[in-house]
């Protein structure tokens, strides 16, 4: 009895897949025009990217690569004005982010100028840059938005600041950038008297990263605030 239930479920089985077989043979056949098509444009859409991606995408960022260097440099010994502007024979910041956007360098190259023009104390312009700052780098990506917060402390817009300042802090979960950017937060809603939403931030960076340079101090401020939000 077992044994024949088996074999009309064998046959059960090879009959459906008969089937879908079939099915499956007539829909090729009456869509064989269009999934030719379809076959031929997604060809042709890999092509062109690959095409793209080695014949324009590439030279261009090791292009860029090697023109950025001495805008770097005059950035590292604080000619500004030459890390923006370039001299006779180099390009600068400015010009490489323009010419070579979507580049890793063109990309650098804003967060670049966003940093300049914080130390000139341009800060909208500052915030402009960083906003193009399209970075790979993790802790870069997340000080590009921090950094946007330090300048709308400068202009006195400290709400939306702390609100970058929390972003900032969960982007990249790590013991630099995390709480560092708690500490600012922390700090901001402490001047604004949000003591709870203060010693919050201040506990985080005192519990999750008890090693930081910023751990030490979390734990004096997160007790201040706790006595004061009572």
């Amino acid at each position: 009895m077992s044994q024949k239930h088996t074999t009309e479920n064998t046959q059960g089985q090879d009959l459906d897949l008969g089937e879908v077989y079939t099915r499956t043979e007539l829909f090729l056949e009456k869509n064989k025009k269009n999934l030719t098509i379809g076959a031929l444009a997604l060809v042709g859409v890999v092509a062109a990217a690959l095409a793209y991606q080695y014949g324009y995408a590439k030279p261009r960022a090791a292009e860029a690569s090697e023109l950025v260097w001495k805008a770097e440099y005059y950035f590292e010994i604080d000619s500004l004005d030459k890390a923006m502007n370039g001299d006779d024979q180099w390009p600068g910041f400015l010009e490489v982010a323009d010419k070579y956007s979507n580049t890793p360098s063109g990309n650098l190259a804003h967060y670049y100028l966003g940093t300049i023009y914080m130390k000139k104390g341009e800060y909208e312009a500052a915030i402009a840059e960083y906003k193009k700052a399209d970075l790979g780098d993790d802790v870069l990506r997340v000080m590009a938005v921090g950094n946007q917060g330090d300048a709308l402390v400068e202009l006195g817009r400290t709400d939306e600041a702390v609100k970058l300042f929390e972003k900032a802090a969960g982007m990249a979960n790590n013991d630099f950038t995390t709480p560092m950017y708690l500490m600012k937060a922390g700090i901001l809603h402490q001047q604004a008297g949000k003591w709870k939403d203060a010693a919050k931030a201040f506990n985080r960076i005192a519990k999750e990263f008890p090693t930081s340079s910023e751990a030490s101090q979390a734990r004096k401020y997160a007790g201040h605030a706790e006595a004061m939000g009572g």
